[in-house]
């Protein structure tokens, strides 16, 4: 993020005009308009504990009246659409230990000064995985079992995930488990992708713990299997940012995957971040709330296939230090930044000077010198941050050089500059300048992008296929968009959240048409 200092100059001149207003009201917590859903009533029901295999667990067993009050706090709206399209039915709910105990001088897990300052929410993400083999729903119901076994096996190698966040500084690795909950839905896995919004898969979530949670005192990550009719299953995890990236969740489930059909290769995980980049108790700012939200937000997928990619990457960038042709990343990226710049100078007022930023995540694993660890888990992370005047000249070669160029700033000297105590007056600056530029944006006009391309997500299989869908949440940020890969077709899935007057302006966006599909199914790049 050395963008932000250089910005700060380019940001004095925003403060002249009068129409910039700091967005009221923003929380540390995020609301979706579902209302996440708590299963606190069921703490109230009997438990017992299971000794079976190698995983022990305290199980919550539901029966049919039990599982009517699975949703007690949750939006009414919302509710009633879940219960009509998914017809969800909560079975049991447990805590899956590791099947090993955690040796005593590992009890304390230190947090990297990126996690410390990481946003405190939960991020749901799910596979859909098909019922390949035909086999039966009670054969399906073994497999879960049989998921349980492996999770609390691989739950020893990544025991930080076991244990409750304390607070910003530190895991406490008690070994209290994971939540993992199992539902049965009335529908076949192909009824359900048919017509997949973010509503209704946010209905296969889950419960807890949930986006409107803090992670302070709470679990580090929830599982929920949900088992279809088909015998097919939706694998949805909750996961706490403030040790899950995007490589940590797919470094996990690559493990846990792995264990599940008995593969002989162990995965297992680097703990280097905290001593590469020390926490610090005295940290003296933070990331700033205006980019969290508790208003409604609205979220589409839109779907570039191969042929609208090939056009797109048939431009130019305008950068002076890079002439190669556009990545998927910065071809999708601009389109998307383009229309939502646009559609946000038409809900508000936006004069020639008035900034729309694009902070995008970058990795630094690959980016350090020497790399830094594949397997290491926890946020490796930093932002590039570009800029555009929404009241000027849009174009996309212009768009994809400014993302190029912001992306480029983070190179090795950046982050040898973060690494040790001598980092902590650079994330300082990192921290003070994301402060400044919100501050002299209208309500926050920062999205974020990240990309999950080549990711290798689609090649998990736990035994009995692999995924046909993989779909990521948006926690509770503002505006963001998600970079997917398409199952099949070489394509790129943007999923995009806005404000609700912004997106329906940016879904009717010509350009965004001209190259994408709005919500299709999933089920089309099955083939």
């Amino acid at each position: 993020m050395k963008w932000l200092s250089s910005a700060r100059k380019e940001t004095q001149r925003f403060l002249i005009s009068q129409r910039y207003h700091l967005h009221g009201g923003s929380r540390n917590r995020f609301l979706h308009a579902s209302n996440p859903i708590r299963l606190s009533k069921l703490d109230k029901l009997s438990s017992f504990t299971l000794y079976s295999c190698h995983y022990c667990s305290t199980s919550t067993v539901l029966n049919h009246t039990e599982s009517s009050y699975r949703l007690p706090n949750a939006n009414t709206k919302i509710e009633n659409a879940i219960k009509k399209d998914v017809n969800l039915e909560l079975i049991s709910r447990e805590n899956i230990k590791p099947s090993s105990p955690t040796p005593h001088h590992l009890r304390t897990f230190k947090f990297s000064i990126i996690d410390q300052f990481m946003y405190d929410v939960y991020t749901p993400l799910i596979l859909f995985l098909p019922n390949t083999n035909q086999a039966s729903v009670t054969d399906v119901t073994q497999r879960s079992k049989h998921l349980k076994q492996a999770l609390s096996e691989t739950l020893t190698r990544f025991y930080p995930l076991a244990g409750k966040i304390k607070d910003d500084l530190q895991i406490e690795c008690n070994d209290e488990g994971i939540v993992y909950t199992e539902a049965r839905v009335n529908q076949t896995l192909e009824e359900f992708l048919a017509q997949p919004d973010d509503e209704r898969v946010r209905g296969l979530t889950p419960r807890t713990p949930c986006t409107a949670e803090t992670s302070v005192g709470n679990y580090v990550l929830g599982i929920q299997v949900n088992i279809f009719k088909c015998g097919g299953i939706g694998l949805s995890t909750s996961v706490s940012h403030k040790i899950f990236d995007g490589q940590t969740f797919y470094l996990f489930m690559k493990a846990w995957a792995a264990a599940a059909r008995g593969s002989p290769e162990t995965i297992s995980p680097s703990f280097v971040a905290s001593q590469i980049f020390p926490n610090n108790p005295r940290l003296e700012y933070s990331v700033p709330t205006k980019l969290l939200t508790t208003k409604v937000l609205s979220t589409k997928r839109f779907v570039f296939n191969s042929t609208a990619l090939a056009l797109l990457k048939a431009q130019p960038v305008a950068n002076a230090r890079s002439a190669h042709p556009p990545t998927r990343t910065e071809a999708t990226t601009a389109v998307v930044w383009k229309a939502a710049a646009k559609a946000a100078s038409k809900v508000r007022p936006f004069g020639p000077q008035s900034p729309h930023a694009l902070i995008s995540v970058v990795n630094l694993r690959n980016k350090a010198s020497p790399p830094l660890p594949k397997a290491s888990i926890g946020n490796l992370l930093d932002a590039a941050g570009a800029m555009c005047f929404p009241a000027g000249q849009l174009d996309l070669p212009m768009l994809m050089g400014e993302l190029r160029e912001s992306i480029a700033k983070i190179n090795s000297e950046h982050i040898e500059s973060m690494k040790g105590e001598k980092g902590h007056e650079t994330f300082n600056e990192i921290l003070r300048g994301l402060n400044h530029l919100t501050d002299v944006t209208v309500e926050g006009d920062c999205m974020f992008a990240s990309s999950l391309l080549n990711s290798r997500i689609y090649d998990l299989d736990f035994g009995w296929g692999k995924p046909i869908w993989f779909y990521i949440m948006n926690p509770g940020l503002c505006r963001f968009m998600y970079l997917n890969e398409t199952l099949k077709g070489g394509g790129v899935e943007a999923i995009v959240t806005l404000s609700p007057e912004e997106m329906e302006i940016f879904e009717r966006d010509s350009e965004v048409l001209s190259y994408t599909t709005v919500n299709p199914s999933p089920l089309r790049f099955v083939q």
